[in-house]
């Protein structure tokens, strides 16, 4: 089982504490419940397993924080009785970053140290003044809550700070912007620890109607392009603003001065995917959006991510997502398709 821990700083903002911490638990309890079915073949609660042994609140001394609206959280642990984890999040605060960052000095030694093990590191709205200080975010994107969007880039001018995005991804590094994109990190997060069958399921259980105000998530890119190929970036950077055209990889690999076999080798070697599948990614996450945020048809949404044939399209919908368009509306938003078949 994973063990996942929600950072309290002082005068935290409570729900982004509690929010967190319920749906790890949750999805604790669901890979609990998955693990009894996989080893018993039966549906059946194991009345001795506490997800509550691997999902803790933590703060610098382990001590009662007390939050900006006057009620208290209990903690479970203090910043140096931290071990062995699968990820952290850090909470949002009320008040001064500078005095919030003084009275975190234990948590700031931490950072770099679970980064470098590649543990995930997710902030809630203003947690990524953490991350910052802790000097994880330099040269990297990140996003904020936007009203502290000017005093991040004025203490931390080397960020490439975007606040109006909803999450960020820099290689295990997050960011959120609020409450509400905070816990769909949650979810992106608990995908990875968990697998999407079980986010699909908090997502679902959860955060069904749940208010998303935001259009592009755009998670799951930018970690990819922290390599030193500028050619391979460029290519990136031209796929990422074409990929609704018809798109020539041989034409594409002739721009960038090579030919297509060192093309699509230097570009598997600096991104970890081929351009093809590159492609792919990029016009499915841009179709999850429109599934999520909108009402188009599931026609209407291929030709607009660049697909000319549904069956296609919805065969590979399904092989990098785990479900066909329709069941994703709809495990995600409860609303179906206009087309009912698909």
């Amino acid at each position: 089982m994973k063990n996942i821990l929600i950072y309290t700083p002082k005068h935290a903002v409570a729900m982004s504490i509690t929010l967190v911490k319920e749906l790890c638990w949750v999805a604790c309890a669901y890979a609990g419940e998955q693990a009894v079915i996989d080893q018993a073949g039966v549906e059946k609660r194991d009345e001795h397993f506490n997800p509550g042994e691997h999902v803790k609140l933590v703060s610098e001394d382990g001590l009662p924080v007390r939050c900006f609206s006057g009620n208290s959280i209990s903690m479970d642990l203090s910043v140096e009785q931290i071990a062995d984890i699968d990820a952290i999040f850090i909470g949002a605060f009320w008040g001064s970053p500078r005095e919030m960052l003084q009275q975190s000095p234990k948590l700031l030694a931490l950072l770099p140290l679970l980064a470098q093990k590649n543990i995930p590191v997710a902030a809630v709205s203003n947690g990524a003044f953490l991350l910052a200080q802790a000097g994880l975010l330099q040269d990297k994107m990140a996003t904020i809550y936007p009203p502290n969007a000017a005093a991040f880039r004025q203490a931390y001018p080397g960020v490439k700070l975007y606040p109006q995005k909803a999450i960020t991804d820099a290689g295990n590094l997050y960011c959120a912007n609020g409450i509400a994109s905070g816990c769909d990190l949650t979810v992106a997060i608990i995908e990875k620890l968990y697998g999407s069958g079980i986010a699909r399921r908090i997502s679902r259980d959860f955060l069904l109607g749940f208010n998303r105000d935001y259009t592009s998530v755009n998670l799951g890119f930018d970690g990819q392009k922290y390599h030193k190929d500028h050619q391979i970036l460029t290519a990136q950077l031209w796929l990422e603003q074409h990929f609704c055209d018809e798109v020539n990889m041989q034409t594409l690999a002739v721009d960038m001065g090579m030919s297509p076999r060192n093309f699509s080798r230097r570009f598997k070697r600096a991104t970890g995917d081929s351009p093809g599948l590159y492609l792919k990614r990029l016009r499915i996450e841009a179709a999850k959006e429109l599934l999520r945020d909108s009402d188009l048809s599931v026609a209407e949404i291929v030709y607009r991510v660049g697909y000319s044939d549904i069956s296609y399209f919805c065969r590979t919908f399904k092989d990098m997502s785990g479900c066909m368009p329709n069941a994703y509306r709809r495990q995600h938003f409860g609303r179906e398709v206009k087309e009912q078949s698909v």
